[in-house]
């Protein structure tokens, strides 16, 4: 049943999250290019560019048939290729204006696009890593299956962060890596751990995090932390575990109230799920 509670439903993420970013493989080849050609155009579209890694993960082919059928879209001049040391396998594809007009026919939604002489000043050079990481997680999520091979979504639809800033342009608001809808209708938050972080840098994340789900204006129900390593996954929850029985303790200066209330802190334990489930895939995929 749908929780009617769920932040979602009253703003712009829905028509986000009625996406449909799964590949259902069809056995008429004519179709099933049209598919892949489809979703790539999609995924460029959502998170700035797409990468032959994501699409290889998604289709469940060898990696020179998803270059062959990557090309063929770029013959099509919907999509450029950018190469850049950046990407783990070297290169990214972009939209080009076409490309970026057809997937805005695509999605009914439209698609800010800013032309560039050289396809790679398009995007965010700092974040390709996080950036391909994302939409890898976010995919696999989709396309999640049992071991006999029945799908299993972990999520139903997604939010990227591009999209969510469009939305949320507050800056008291705190960015998300991705915003992921449940089938029970609940919203998640996807924050990706691909690097350590300081204690107080954990410490300021957890008030943030703590104002988006408990405060008046709730914009998600629970937070999935996908780390990119086991060390970092241990290193992320023993900072947690620490904060969580220190900051009831300590007194905010201005306020002179705790910096987080014990029930705050029980609470956000029970809405912080740590999904380690991607770090084999992560390491295997971009970090061999």
């Amino acid at each position: 049943m749908m929780n009617t509670n769920t932040p979602s439903l009253d703003t712009e993420q829905q028509k986000y999250f009625n996406l449909d970013m799964r590949f259902h493989k069809s056995t008429n080849p004519v179709l099933r290019g049209r598919q892949k050609k489809y979703l790539a155009l999609l995924l460029a579209a959502r998170h700035s560019f797409v990468s032959a890694i994501t699409c290889e993960a998604i289709w469940q082919i060898k990696r020179h048939k998803v270059l062959e059928s990557l090309n063929r879209i770029v013959k099509e001049g919907l999509l450029s290729i950018a190469e850049t040391d950046r990407a783990a396998d070297g290169r990214i594809y972009v939209l080009t204006h076409s490309g970026a007009r057809f997937a805005s026919d695509l999605m009914r939604i439209d698609i800010p696009f800013r032309s560039a002489q050289e396809p790679i000043t398009q995007v965010n050079q700092n974040a390709i890593m996080h950036d391909s990481i994302m939409s890898f997680v976010l995919s696999l999520g989709l396309q999640n299956q049992t071991k006999d091979g029945i799908p299993k979504p972990l999520w139903d639809g997604y939010l990227t962060e591009p999209e969510f800033k469009r939305i949320h342009s507050s800056s008291n608001i705190k960015n998300v890596d991705a915003l992921v809808q449940l089938a029970n209708g609940e919203v998640a938050a996807v924050e990706l751990e691909a690097s350590y972080k300081r204690k107080q840098q954990h410490e300021k994340t957890l008030l943030k995090l703590r104002d988006a789900m408990l405060g008046k204006n709730k914009l998600y129900d629970k937070v999935f932390i996908v780390p990119c390593s086991n060390k970092i996954n241990n290193d992320t929850q023993r900072f947690h575990k620490q904060l969580f029985e220190e900051m009831p303790h300590r007194y905010d200066r201005k306020t002179k109230q705790p910096l987080l209330s014990s029930d705050d802190a029980n609470k956000l334990q029970e809405k912080i799920i740590y999904r380690t489930k991607f770090i084999d895939p992560i390491e295997q995929t971009f970090y061999r």
